[in-house]
C-alpha cells in the first residue's frame, strides 16, 4: 500500500509518498481502508518537525502519522466480530495502552490503517467521511471537557475562544444542542462568523473589542458561567478570566496560543473560580457525539480535500496560517 511517511524530522518535504508493507490484524484488531485523515497543527505538523514539545510523545521515524482516519472497515483479526467488513467506520485516536494512534503506533495517513476494534465507531450514512474524522476528532474531547469537568447545566452561559478552530466549533454546537447561551471569541471577523454560523448567539473579535466587556454585556453584567478556553494565549488569557462569573469554571485542552499565561490570583479566589485542564474522553462522550452527529447537530468545517500523495502540501498549508476549516487528505484520491 501507499503512505505518507518520513524518515528523520524536518520540514514538510520529509514526507514521501511511498509503497509500505499492508497492515494485517492481529487479534482484536481490524483494518480499515481510509477515505479521509484530516492534518492537525500539533500532532502531526509538530511531530513531523521534531519540535521540542513533542519530545515526550517519543516518535520514532519512519513513521507514518494520522490521529483520526475514517474509512471501510475491510479486515476482522481474531475474536473481532464487530464493526462488519464493510461497515463506514472512525477511529478515536486515544489507544488501550493510553497512547494514541498516529504517535504510538502507526496512523492513518496510509491506504489502509491496523486498529484495535475497541477505537472504532460507526458513523451515520448522513456523514461523509472528511467530515466524521472532524466531528469525532473533536466532538469527544469537547463533551469531557464540557460536561464531565466543567458540569455544563442546560441555560448557562459559555464564553467559546478560539471559535474557528476544530474544537471550538465543535464546543458551539455541543453547547447549543444542550441549550447553553454561546458568545464565541477570535482574531479576526473572519473567524468570528464561523463560530455564529456553527450557531453561536453572539460573537466578538477580541483584537478589536475588549473581551471581557463584551461577555459582561452579554450576561448582564454577571459574567459568563463557563469559559471554553484552549488557546492558552498570554494575551486573550487574562480577559477571559476576568469575563468569569461568581463560581464559573473554565477548561482548556489547547496551548496553541504560547501556553504560559498571566493568572489573576485575585480574581481566582475572590469569584471561587474553577481552572480545569484535562485530556481524552469516555465512550459515552464518543456515543453522544455520534448520536448528535447523527441527529444533523453537529457539523465541521472543512477547508480542502488533498490526495494523500500531496501530504506535504497540505502540511505547507496548515504552517503558512491558520485555515478556517480542516485540511483532510483522502488516500482514495492517490
Amino acid at each position: 500500500m501507499k503512505a505518507a511517511i518520513f524518515h528523520e524530522f524536518g520540514t514538510p518535504d520529509v514526507l514521501r509518498y511511498e509503497d509500505v508493507p499492508d497492515p494485517v490484524p492481529g487479534p482484536g484488531e481490524l483494518v480499515v481502508k481510509v477515505h479521509a485523515v484530516t492534518i492537525n497543527r500539533v500532532l502531526d505538523c509538530r511531530v513531523r518537525e521534531g519540535h521540542p514539545s513533542q519530545a515526550r510523545r517519543n516518535v520514532k521515524p519512519p513513521h507514518v502519522l494520522g490521529v483520526d482516519p475514517t474509512g471501510v472497515v475491510t479486515a476482522l483479526g481474531e475474536g473481532v466480530t464487530a464493526p462488519p467488513v464493510g461497515a463506514r467506520v472512525a477511529c478515536i485516536s486515544q489507544l488501550p495502552t493510553g497512547g494514541m494512534l498516529g504517535l504510538q503506533c502507526w496512523g492513518g495517513n496510509a491506504e489502509y490503517v491496523k486498529v484495535p476494534a475497541s477505537i472504532v465507531s460507526e458513523i451515520p450514512d448522513g456523514l461523509d467521511f472528511a467530515e466524521a474524522g472532524a466531528v469525532l476528532r473533536h466532538g469527544p474531547m469537547a463533551h469531557y471537557l464540557l460536561f464531565d469537568l466543567a458540569k455544563l447545566q442546560p441555560g448557562e452561559s459559555v464564553l467559546v475562544m478560539g471559535a474557528a478552530g476544530g474544537l471550538g466549533a465543535t464546543g458551539i454546537q455541543i453547547c447549543k444542542a444542550f441549550s447553553a447561551r454561546v458568545i464565541c471569541a477570535a482574531g479576526s471577523d473572519e473567524r468570528v462568523q464561523v463560530g455564529l454560523d456553527f450557531g453561536a448567539d453572539e460573537g466578538v473579535n477580541y483584537n478589536r473589542t475588549d473581551l471581557t466587556e463584551a461577555a459582561m454585556a452579554f450576561t448582564d453584567g454577571k459574567g459568563v458561567n463557563v469559559v471554553f478556553e484552549n488557546i492558552s494565549n498570554p494575551q486573550t488569557w487574562p480577559a477571559a478570566l476576568a469575563s468569569m462569573a461568581m463560581k464559573a469554571r473554565m477548561v482548556t485542552a489547547g496551548a496553541h496560543g504560547g501556553g504560559k499565561v498571566e493568572l489573576d490570583c485575585g480574581i481566582l479566589y475572590h469569584r471561587n473560580l474553577h481552572i480545569m485542564g484535562g485530556t481524552g474522553n469516555t465512550q459515552q462522550n464518543v456515543a453522544d457525539t455520534v448520536a448528535l452527529a447523527r441527529a444533523g447537530k453537529l457539523h465541521a468545517k472543512i477547508e480542502k480535500v488533498l490526495p494523500l500523495s500531496q501530504a506535504a502540501e497540505g502540511h505547507r498549508i496548515i504552517e503558512a496560517g491558520v485555515p478556517l476549516g480542516k485540511i483532510v487528505l483522502d488516500p482514495t484520491l492517490g
